[in-house]
């Protein structure tokens, strides 16, 4: 699960896309948008403070197209493994969203589908829906992002799901960036919520960067196998480097 997920959970690969995103929307893109690219290695894929993948090396992709309005839409890949023996194997998500400009300040309303074709638990299914809004305001160099997000079914029957998200990114140079998060979910079946967190830096040069970042969560070990994740070392604290390589503009 991207963003146990996100989306902005400011990792490598939202900052990257974020960045992929306000190149495509300069003056000069084409009337009808622009569709933009990445592919990404990470040391592991960790989704609000859990990792998805059994903290393995992960490859990851995405490709985004960003319309006239603020209109946008994408898809995101990423291998997972949520109780070994790769079950499921992969994610593959779909979004659709707007950006609304209020007196300077970014709305985004995005609807977000977490989607696992080959996982299998009898019974239940794995794949389940978001609604994440997010307010963004620049202040100079300092960038703060509040972000909400509801879930009508969480994942494998989880009943009622909702997060909330703060995240400070702060641009040293035009190619260094230091950023953290701090988010909260609950999910209505889990023994307790819980509290995640994480603290980098990402470097740009030309179309590449490099993210490291520590991330971690209040999660028990026994909570971490029995709901939120199958492994209880899904949840320990760790540090994840993320390389991207970045495409503006697909069709240029």
């Amino acid at each position: 699960m991207k963003s146990l997920r996100l989306q902005l959970a400011l990792g490598a690969a939202i900052l990257t896309a974020m960045a992929s995103t306000n190149v495509a929307m300069a003056d000069d893109a084409p009337a009808w948008g622009t569709v933009s690219a990445y592919v990404a290695a990470a040391s592991d894929y960790r989704y609000r403070g859990i990792s998805q993948d059994d903290r393995q090396f992960t490859p990851q992709g995405s490709i985004n197209w960003t319309g006239p309005e603020g209109f946008y839409a994408g898809t995101w890949e990423s291998k997972v493994d949520w109780v070994g023996h790769n079950n499921p194997s992969f994610e593959a998500d779909f979004y659709a969203g707007k950006h609304t400009d209020l007196g300077g300040t970014d709305l985004n309303i995005e609807a977000y589908y977490y989607s696992y074709p080959d996982a299998n638990f009898p019974g239940t299914k794995a794949s389940y829906y978001e609604t994440i809004v997010q307010l963004s305001h620049a202040f100079g160099p300092l960038t703060l992002t509040a972000t909400g997000a509801n879930s009508p079914e969480w994942s494998l029957s989880g009943g009622t799901g909702w997060y909330a998200e703060g995240t400070a990114a702060y641009a040293v140079t035009d190619w260094l960036t230091f950023s953290g998060n701090l988010g909260h979910q609950w999910v209505q079946a889990a023994p307790s919520d819980y509290t995640h967190w994480d603290i980098g830096a990402t470097a740009t040069w030309k179309s590449w960067s490099l993210d490291l970042r520590y991330f971690g969560n209040d999660i028990g070990k026994t909570n971490c196998a029995a709901f939120w994740m199958g492994t209880k070392d899904a949840c320990q604290a760790t540090v994840v480097a993320t390389l991207t390589y970045n495409i503006a503009n697909l069709f240029q």
